[in-house]
């Protein structure tokens, strides 16, 4: 069962993190992400753990010009969430494209914050 207020901060969180990705906004990005994050991208690496590491991908992402307007639009979001744990997936708009995101997330006091990141694409 989902606490609709945490579902309310979630959804917060997560479109806040859109918009920062649409703006180029990479302090924006990087909060309320964990220290240690954990993240399967679509590019190289496969996989990048911590917040270093993470950051490394959205300045490959902001390099080639992949944010903007039309960039990382939610779509389908559901978010299911317990007083300290959550998962929410949905899909991504990224110019003409889609992508899924699913997302982990812990409850610190009474903050939301990201564990894991994973966004892919279907193979065709």
């Amino acid at each position: 069962m989902t606490d609709n207020s945490n579902e309310i901060q979630i959804r917060t969180l997560l479109e806040n993190w859109a918009r920062a990705v649409r703006e180029q906004d990479m302090d924006g990005v990087l909060t309320h992400h964990a220290d240690d994050i954990v993240m399967f991208d679509v590019p190289m690496p496969l996989q990048s753990r911590g917040i270093a590491e993470y950051k490394k991908t959205w300045v490959l992402f902001f390099a080639n010009n992949l944010g903007g307007e039309g960039a990382f639009d939610l779509k389908e979001v559901r978010i299911t969430a317990s007083d300290s744990v959550a998962f929410c997936h949905g899909l991504i708009r990224i110019f003409e494209s889609q992508a899924r995101l699913t997302m982990g997330l812990v409850k610190s006091g009474e903050q939301w914050i990201i564990a894991h990141e994973h966004h892919s694409y279907p193979a065709e």
